[in-house]
């Protein structure tokens, strides 16, 4: 079922002018925040910067749509940004606990001055099996067994 407080929005905007002066693979803050994959595509396209720089709104949008949901120490290098085959863009959770919690879809774009990003999250419920998790059951006081109390 469909619940409005498992959606997070997030969405950030930048100017492309400021990810001109990171002009190489190797400078500390590139590195900081990007992948080895996305390191490569941006600097592989001849508009370096504007390729940076909707990465990177799309990193800020999704630590913004991810925080909504009261989630902490979350940081850049748990998202990597590419594109599927069809062109579009996606975002791979490499975060494996952060993965199992939520899924993302980004929309980025890109003008000759600006780029910007929109991230919708959605909260996973994970299905908890009796089969799969006996030891967390308790026998209540009338000899049925309830689920124990788990942090998820």
């Amino acid at each position: 079922m469909f619940e409005f407080k498992d959606l997070g929005l997030g969405v950030d905007i930048e100017e492309i002018e400021r990810f001109r002066k990171y002009d190489t693979q190797n400078n500390p803050f590139v590195l900081r925040i990007f992948t080895k994959n996305e390191i490569e595509y941006c600097f592989s396209k001849k508009n370096y910067e504007a390729h940076l720089a909707a990465r990177y709104c799309a990193k800020e949008a999704c630590l913004k749509a991810v925080c909504s949901f009261g989630y902490e120490a979350v940081s850049y290098a748990d998202f990597e940004i590419y594109h599927a085959r069809n062109g579009a863009p996606e975002v791979r959770i490499l975060n494996p606990m952060l993965e199992e919690k939520v899924e993302l879809k980004i929309s980025l774009s890109h003008s000759k001055t600006n780029a910007i990003c929109y991230c919708l999250a959605h909260k996973k419920h994970l299905e908890i099996s009796y089969e799969t998790h006996k030891e967390n059951y308790i026998e209540n006081s009338f000899g049925k067994d309830i689920y124990g109390s788990a942090e998820i």
